[in-house]
């Protein structure tokens, strides 16, 4: 009797327990609830290296189409930034229509040329400095990662990024592309400009600086007196001969002067001024118009006797940042 009573007790014992076990070996069975994030680390910083250049792309577009909200999985479900765009700096002359189409004297068509050198030489320094600064952001988001993934920090808690930090980072980017974008539209571009070529072959029958000539006009330059000075280098050579943009640039003037001369002014990048003058403008028109972009090599016109000339050639001056130099100086030695 005493052996079946025992017996029965087991087996009782044996029931509640597997009642007991039933229900905690049903919950887990569910997923593993996600860790709280420790103090001051980013729930919006993406899990892996790789989603950055998800992040970036979210910027490019962002910059692309300002209104529209960023629900870019690789943020994780951070909000988009506020993106308040840098205004560009416009260039001076936006449209060719708006190029002054006549000069009373080469001082003021030299003049307004460098201006608009000036202002496209200042935009140009503005995309430098945004296209550094985009591509440092792109690095510093690229050792974003989550510290909360299996295993713990993979490095140490200063070299973490911050929500803050990182969202800042990722506002300036939008920023920056938009403006790069903007500041390209307009004409800006850091490409250094190759060397210049000479704008025709043939003889050169007067240099650039001071001159013995009493029909050259008397200038200030560098701080010194000369009572005859030559502005460029004459090239002579078979009237009609055409002329070639030693360098990329932009027409600002083409056009004919008080003084009878066809003359082509252009702007070229680092603060460039160049003047060619006595072009044809009777047999061979000129060829360019205010406004026109051109490439190293391109025609500007010919050869010609217009304006105060005793011979068929080119007289060729070059401006740089608002000063005279040697044209030829432009002419990198083989």
């Amino acid at each position: 009797m005493k052996k079946k009573r025992f017996v029965l007790h087991v087996s009782v014992a044996v029931a509640l327990c597997a009642m007991g076990f039933a229900t905690p070996a049903a919950a887990d069975d569910g997923p593993i609830p996600t860790p709280t994030p420790q103090p001051g680390i980013a729930p919006s910083i993406p899990r892996a290296l790789a989603p950055v250049g998800a992040v970036i792309d979210s910027a490019t577009s962002i910059a692309t189409t300002p209104t529209a909200a960023s629900d870019s999985p690789s943020a994780t479900g951070a909000a988009a930034a506020s993106v308040v765009p840098t205004p560009a700096p416009a260039r001076a002359v936006a449209r060719a229509r708006s190029y002054p189409r006549t000069f009373s004297t080469y001082d003021s068509l030299i003049e307004y040329a460098n201006s608009i050198a000036t202002a496209e030489e200042a935009s140009d320094k503005r995309l430098a400095e945004v296209t550094a600064r985009e591509a440092a952001n792109k690095a510093a988001l690229a050792t974003v990662f989550d510290p909360r993934i299996r295993g713990g920090l993979l490095r140490s808690p200063s070299d973490v990024m911050d929500d803050a930090t990182f969202q800042a980072i990722r506002k300036q980017l939008t920023t920056d592309v938009q403006t790069a974008q903007q500041l390209v539209a307009d004409g800006a571009a850091v490409t250094p400009s190759p060397s210049w070529r000479l704008p025709l072959a043939g003889e050169d029958t007067q240099d650039f600086g001071p001159t013995s000539y009493y029909f050259e006009p008397p200038l200030t330059y560098q701080g010194e007196y000369y009572p005859h000075f030559h502005t460029g280098t004459d090239i002579a050579t078979a009237w009609g001969t055409p002329i070639l943009a030693p360098a990329d640039g932009v027409v600002v003037f083409a056009g004919t002067m008080g003084d009878g001369a066809e003359v082509v002014v252009m702007t070229h990048d680092s603060g460039l001024v160049s003047m060619y003058a006595h072009l044809d403008n009777r047999v061979f028109p000129v060829s360019v118009k205010a406004g026109d972009t051109v490439r190293a090599g391109d025609r500007i016109g010919n050869v010609g006797l217009t304006g105060n000339t005793t011979g068929a050639h080119l007289h060729w001056s070059v401006w740089r940042d608002g000063e005279l130099i040697d044209p030829l100086s432009m002419i990198k030695s083989e």
